[in-house]
């Protein structure tokens, strides 16, 4: 059978269609890799900043971790805790005997602003280095070097250090996908122009910076988006560098799908506050306008072929279908492995076609949210 002019378009569009759309996804870029470099001058001191949810569980379990970290050169472990929080200041009370934590309380009269923006202030202020490494309770290091591969990046010509943070193994796989593909669109934003935001709870930055350009002043009415406030005001482009090395991971305890969402919810508020991320935004619009006109031409075809006895057409819209599923596990796989994303590659599609559910039903939250619990009230 000799296929006609309509036939051999639609099929070599279908196979073009599925050899070019999987490479536009986050997991098919690279970052560069920044590596384990040898710093040319001596490594810094550096204050590690813990500022306590509540979670006094996590706190209790995660602790050990961050004090039993080997680093020559020195390093300190603050704490910010609410003073009425009588769970964590016990935790607290059972490791004061290690010289290196020292903790501190948001003051019960501290009311009309976000609390942990202000913890994250005055956990700066407290800090005797100049490098602050930001993270939560809720998160481990890898292993007992993470300071040290953290500190090798904090050079003379750097001003913010933004580190990866996987979701425990226990959490839905789909919030672990969803994790790395955001991390590797706002990461690689980060290494190629200026850091937007960040959806990792891992910022390093120095304290002169912070207390020179008044921290979160014109932020602390907002009760959320401490990370992305501070990568977005004070990131600079060229003295931002990304942590590539897994020994600057973290790991997060898994959410709850309340907690997921709210996540999602609130960036829709804090996105309004930020400066930049029209590249970002403009290139997951692109990425998915092509991966769903992808299969929408597929599956237009096989009905159309179908319908037409065109069986050539449709046996080039199968095998569209199956290189575009081949090529984008591919992707998943090739990047669940470099971060140890612990996610069946074979879900890569399925997974990156659902986004723009999840986004149309974030987005319907955010409408009908109560808008004053984005903010601290009465402000």
């Amino acid at each position: 059978m000799t296929p006609d002019l309509l036939t051999v378009i639609l099929a070599g569009a279908l196979l073009v269609m599925a050899v070019i759309t999987p490479m536009m996804s986050p997991l098919f870029r690279r970052l560069h890799s920044t590596g384990s470099p040898t710093p040319a001058a001596p490594l810094p001191k550096v204050t590690v900043l813990l500022v306590s949810n509540g979670d006094h569980v996590a706190l209790d379990e995660h602790l050990p971790v961050y004090l039993t970290q080997d680093y020559a050169p020195g390093y300190e472990v603050v704490v910010v805790t609410e003073k009425a929080d009588v769970e964590t200041e016990n935790v607290l009370k059972r490791y004061s005997h290690d010289e290196k934590l020292y903790h501190t309380f948001v003051p019960e009269s501290s009311r009309y602003m976000s609390k942990s923006k202000l913890a994250i202030t005055l956990g700066v202020k407290a800090a005797k280095n100049e490098w602050v490494i930001l993270t939560d309770p809720r998160c481990k290091p890898s292993g007992n070097h993470w300071i040290e591969a953290m500190a090798k990046l904090m050079t003379d010509e750097s001003n913010m250090v933004l580190g990866y943070v996987n979701l425990a193994e226990e959490a839905k796989p789909y919030y672990r996908f969803e994790r790395l593909h955001t991390a590797l669109y706002l990461l690689r934003t980060a290494q190629s122009h200026r850091a937007y935001r960040t959806n990792c709870m891992h910022v390093s930055f120095r304290k002169s910076e912070f207390m020179r350009r008044n921290g979160f002043l014109e932020y602390l009415k907002y009760s959320i988006g401490e990370y992305d406030f501070l990568v977005n005001k004070f990131s600079e482009p060229g003295s931002t560098v990304v942590a590539t090395d897994p020994d600057t991971w973290l790991q997060e305890n898994p959410l709850s799908q309340k907690s997921w969402q709210n996540k999602q919810v609130y960036f829709h508020e804090v996105g309004k506050h930020l400066d930049g991320g029209l590249g970002v935004r403009l290139t997951r619009i692109i990425d998915q306008w092509a991966l769903h006109l992808n299969n929408l031409l597929i599956v237009g075809c096989i009905v159309f072929a179908a319908c037409t006895s065109r069986w050539i057409l449709l046996g080039a819209a199968l095998l569209a279908l199956v290189l575009t599923f081949i090529l984008r596990t591919l992707n998943g796989k090739k990047a669940f492995r470099e971060f140890d994303v612990k996610v069946p590659a074979w879900k890569t599609f399925f997974y990156e076609t659902g986004m723009a559910r999840h986004a149309f039903l974030t987005r319907m939250r955010y409408e009908y949210a109560d808008k004053d619990d984005f903010i601290s009230h009465k402000v």
